[in-house]
């Protein structure tokens, strides 16, 4: 960590989604004690539902947006040190040119696909290292893998109550899933969970489409997020937990490495990350799409009978891969 050591603290701008649970919080406190001073902005203008919304329908006019947004609260600012932009959808090539005249150094990373998030494929060659968590995206432009990583810890005091937890934020496939492992427990199980929906509009627009799967499921979401700690109990205390991973992405998610530095085994939608070399064989399983209730059953109880030992993938590993400089010839 050799920024920490510098007699002056250096600048950093971390740009980033600001409604990601508390993501952003995580990545400053890990850049403040390698001895940056971190400002942070969201990755998109307006930072509210309609620009989310720009973000799905009109990319182009939310990347004018955006840079508008930035040039309103950077011009009158010095140079950074370091510019580090996680995912960055509301960002465009004017806006890296911009962002330059802002940096001594730029950063990318994206934590979903090109194929989810293809904002960064027209810009991403701008930016002094940019890296991805989507290992097919990383093979196909040969560009650094840096997997995310698990701030959870284990708690010695926190006693095993459930055997399966599925604590996810609502969107694509999750919900139907959720409901498909529930009706599918092993006898006597005893499932935590929770599921988050963003916003009223969200949950109405899913309401429209599957109407009967959003009132049987209505029980168990939520318009209030779990904080970190309350989630990670829920995750810490199951046997088994779900991650599910959206299918135009082959990344590892924050879920999995949550659960591995828990000790918590996983079953997974994402056929990569149980290729990934990354667990221990046997504490992770794929779901296949066209499961059936008793092939779920059989999953659960298999990975039920092998609790992992905590191995955590650190967010100082993560940076470290993440910030690393060029080899210098």
């Amino acid at each position: 960590m050799i920024d920490a050591q510098l007699d002056e603290p250096q600048r950093c701008l971390l740009i980033t989604p600001l409604t990601f649970y508390t993501f952003h919080h995580i990545l400053a406190d890990g850049l403040k004690r390698r001895g940056y001073m971190v400002e942070t902005l969201n990755e998109e203008f307006p930072a509210n539902p309609f620009g989310k919304i720009l973000g799905k329908l009109a990319l182009p006019l939310l990347r004018m947006s955006t840079l508008r947004g930035l040039k309103t609260r950077l011009d009158h600012l010095e140079p950074f040190d370091l510019v580090v932009i996680i995912k960055g959808r509301g960002l465009g090539r004017a806006a890296l040119h911009y962002l330059r005249t802002k940096a001594r150094r730029i950063v990318g990373y994206n934590f979903d696909s090109f194929g989810f998030n293809p904002s960064p494929l027209d810009w991403h060659t701008l930016t002094d290292r940019y890296a991805t968590f989507d290992i097919d995206d990383a093979v196909r432009y040969s560009i650094p893998l840096v997997h995310l990583f698990s701030a959870a810890t284990p708690s010695e005091d926190l006693h095993q109550r459930h055997d399966l937890s599925i604590v996810q934020r609502v969107h694509s496939d999750r919900l139907g899933y959720a409901e498909r492992l529930l009706t599918a427990l092993p006898d006597g199980w005893r499932p935590f969970v929770f599921l988050f929906e963003s916003s009223y509009l969200t949950f109405a627009l899913g309401l429209l489409r599957s109407p009967l799967l959003y009132l049987r499921m209505r029980k168990y979401i939520s318009f209030k997020a779990l904080s970190y700690t309350d989630a990670m109990a829920g995750l810490q205390g199951s046997r088994v937990t779900f991650d599910f991973a959206h299918p135009k992405q082959s990344g590892i998610t924050v879920r999995c490495f949550e659960a591995q530095s828990l000790g918590v085994a996983i079953l997974t939608n994402n056929l990569a990350a149980m290729h990934s070399s990354v667990f221990e064989p046997g504490t992770i399983a794929y779901l296949p799409p066209d499961a059936d209730a008793a092939m779920i059953t059989t999953l659960l109880e298999d990975l039920a009978e092998k609790r992992p030992a905590p191995k955590a993938r650190t967010l100082e590993v993560f940076l470290d891969e993440l910030l690393a400089q060029p080899i210098q010839d």
